[in-house]
């Protein structure tokens, strides 16, 4: 029985509670959770629809709204369908199950959201420490145009002073290439590059 296509009239013998326009409305708001097909304006309905079609009815009849119900039928995991026109014979209908592939997408985005708040927070981290390290770099300038000020006067205890900071610049100005190279590096990678690591 689990196969048999239905006509309306025969639904409607076995759902005597539900009004013919009600179960027409059911299955033009759910005909991706109904397997049904429709030839010449008629609809033929697969007999182990019969439980769905009362539970619809019953969540209308609880008051719930059309997304409400779409929802309660997702949530009870009823298998999303969507009906393919055969090539060979146009009457006849194949149905894919996509619950799995948006399973899967759903989980993709999910994933790809958490990559890109995590691409953001770490740009920001490296922005952070690039404003300390300029910081950094123009305060040595400063106590080495400072001293080479007094070099230049003659204070020659002064001139190791200068050298040692000048050493520190160079070595910050290093760190500074370096993190700046990277956050291009890190830039210039495609998303695609990111998750797959290529």
């Amino acid at each position: 029985m689990a196969n048999q296509y239905l006509t309306m009239k025969e639904l409607k013998e076995a759902l005597p509670e539900i009004p013919e326009n009600s179960l027409k409305r059911y299955l033009q708001e759910h005909a991706e959770y109904i397997n049904f097909k429709k030839e010449h304006n008629r609809y033929k309905i697969q007999a182990s629809e019969i439980e769905k079609l009362k539970l619809i009815r019953k969540l209308y009849s609880d008051g719930l709204k059309k997304e409400e119900v779409t929802t309660k039928l997702e949530e009870a995991g009823f298998p999303v369908t969507i009906t393919v026109e055969d090539e060979e014979e146009s009457s006849s209908t194949s149905l894919m199950n996509v619950n799995h592939e948006l399973t899967d997408m759903k989980k993709l985005v999910s994933f790809l959201v958490q990559q890109n708040e995590q691409s953001r927070l770490q740009q920001n981290k490296i922005r952070e420490q690039n404003k300390q390290l300029i910081h950094e770099v123009q305060e040595l300038k400063q106590t080495i145009d400072d001293l080479r000020h007094a070099q230049e006067q003659g204070n020659e205890q002064e001139s190791e002073k200068v050298t040692s900071l000048y050493e520190k610049l160079m070595l910050t100005q290093k760190s500074v290439e370096e993190v700046a190279s990277a956050v291009e590096a890190e830039k210039s990678k495609t998303i695609w590059q990111k998750l797959f690591g290529k």
